[in-house]
């Protein structure tokens, strides 16, 4: 997600390690069952006792949600309404997984998980185990992953022409930015047609509401809830709408929602450019001057040959055009990864003698170190899903993408002022947005949730996607909060593929026992 946005964005710098303050004690946690429909509300007529109170109809999970479920692991179906103003109408099923608590006997209730994206479904990453939560967690909750509405197995939503998507080569003029924007709007309308009226109903505060509905599904006096990276975002707006409901929640990898998605992209060109100088003052301090003899040489030649390349493209492999929008768009993916920056000094070095196909090469060799491994049809169903999914969520979630052709070449140039290498690219990703066919609904405003429980926040110092900043921001924002870092690089701490055993104790001791870090609480690198 990659576009400009909070979730998926890649961010440079080493952000310095901070900590944590306010270790208030939590109340009102898990457990004790409830109808749930007490202080459910909805801004229409019609009841929701006939959401709040279905049962789930819990089976073994199936080859459409995993072909590799765990052991116990328990699929059903919850239903909702489309819109909440109107829940007499038309309705979803919500795809739900569930894993029991490994101590019954001591069980504490339901911990949500949702993964983020946002457009990225999170049954399947419960039932496969591809999320446990810590060992503690794990053997006090049922955990339960869940599919947002509209994507993967709950009511997809469709784009038979695709998404809107950033032209290849970003319009200078005024008649290329129409073009391009006729392009998107009628890519945009085909989704309305196909999705139905899902497709009007996928922000975060009606998946917010669904989180009310499934608490009160599964019996739990309180939303007990892990989110990552947009699933933070999710969690927040349930903090708004639902403060006395909230339970333990654990938000990891930090969406700020008083950021507006141009914030955000300008931040984004940061982070990029701040890659970029790392990997400048890499290669000449190990003594590679291919480039250039300083870190500014190597920067200014780079930037240089962009311009170039603007005026005159290369040929690629292809026989298509290597244009300074290909450039920037190689370099934004390879950057900001250490792993990539050898192959990267290769490409450049010859992309800059004039090679218009290094930079296919380097693409064609990491597929090769990977093993060429092919998507299976789930898969690449999935990551289409994901992708249509996104623009449906984020273009609800936020008003400030620009609206028409000519305030989308200004906020370009303003961008390409800012960061030569990557400005004009990133403007253009905001095009879904711009012609998105429904208007957005939400806004960028922090969230304050007084009365809320205390919540937990976890991050790395040194998150590309969802940078240490943001966590602090929403520590600022919410006076009942705990800030846990972790030192180092990733994107989401807890419970990670890369474990750490000081991050996962103390974000169980909150989940089990209530008990939130102490002042001033980093975990090592």
């Amino acid at each position: 997600m990659s576009s400009p946005r909070q979730s998926l964005r890649m961010t440079a710098g080493a952000l310095a390690a901070a900590l944590v303050m306010t270790a208030c004690g939590v109340s009102g946690a898990a457990g004790a069952q409830s109808d749930g429909t007490k202080g459910m509300s909805t801004s229409g007529t019609g009841s929701l006792a006939p959401f709040t109170q279905q049962k789930v109809q819990w089976t073994a999970c199936g080859t459409d949600v995993t072909s590799e479920a765990v052991p116990g692991a328990e699929c059903g179906w919850v239903t909702v309404p489309v819109d909440y103003a109107a829940p007499g109408g038309e309705t979803v099923k919500l795809r739900v997984s569930r894993v029991p608590a490994k101590d019954h006997s001591r069980r504490l209730g339901s911990l949500l998980f949702n993964p983020g994206g946002p457009g990225a479904g999170g049954a399947a990453d419960v039932a496969n185990g591809n999320w446990q939560a810590g060992k503690e967690a794990r053997a006090r909750y049922d955990l339960v992953g869940f599919d947002p509405r509209g994507t993967a197995g709950s009511g997809q939503i469709k784009c038979p022409d695709g998404v809107p998507q950033e032209p290849e080569n970003p319009p200078r003029t005024e008649a290329g930015a129409k073009k391009a924007f006729a392009d998107a709007a009628r890519r945009g309308e085909a989704c309305r047609g196909a999705s139905g009226a899902v497709l009007a109903h996928m922000d975060s505060v009606s998946v917010a509401r669904d989180l009310e509905v499934l608490r009160a599904v599964l019996g739990d006096a309180k939303l007990n809830y892990a989110g990552v990276s947009y699933g933070t975002y999710i969690g927040q707006q349930y903090m708004k709408l639902f403060p006395g409901k909230v339970g333990r929640m654990v938000l990891d990898g930090v969406v700020n929602p008083a950021a507006d998605m141009q914030q955000v992209a300008r931040r984004d060109l940061k982070t990029s450019d701040d890659a970029m100088r790392r990997y400048a003052r890499d290669l000449v301090a190990r003594g590679d001057e291919r480039l250039g003899a300083t870190a500014d040489e190597v920067l200014r030649r780079v930037t240089a040959f962009a311009e170039r390349l603007e005026r005159k493209p290369l040929r690629g492999a292809d026989g298509e055009e290597f244009t300074d929008a290909t450039f920037s768009m190689y370099l934004e993916t390879s950057v900001t990864d250490k792993e990539s920056w050898k192959p990267l000094t290769e490409a450049l070095a010859a992309t800059l003698h004039g090679d218009g196909t290094a930079f296919d090469r380097m693409e064609a060799g990491a597929a090769g170190e990977s093993g060429g491994e092919q998507l299976t049809p789930r898969e690449e169903q999935t990551e289409e899903n994901e992708s249509m999914s996104m623009p449906a969520v984020l273009c609800l979630d936020s008003p400030s993408a620009p609206k028409s052709p000519k305030e989308m070449l200004r906020t370009a140039d303003a961008f390409a002022k800012q960061s030569p290498l990557f400005g004009r690219h990133y403007a253009w990703q905001m095009i879904d947005c711009a012609t998105w066919p429904v208007a957005p609904t939400g806004a960028a405003e922090p969230v304050k949730a007084s009365g809320t429980a205390p919540v937990l926040l976890v991050s790395y110092t040194d998150d590309a996607q969802t940078p240490l900043e943001n966590a602090q921001a929403v520590h600022r924002q919410l006076g009942n909060s705990s800030l846990l870092v972790r030192k180092g690089e990733g994107h989401a701490a807890y419970a990670s593929e890369s474990p750490s055993t000081c991050t996962d104790r103390a974000v169980d001791r909150y989940l089990v026992g209530g008990r939130l870090p102490g002042k001033a609480t980093n975990c090592p690198r």
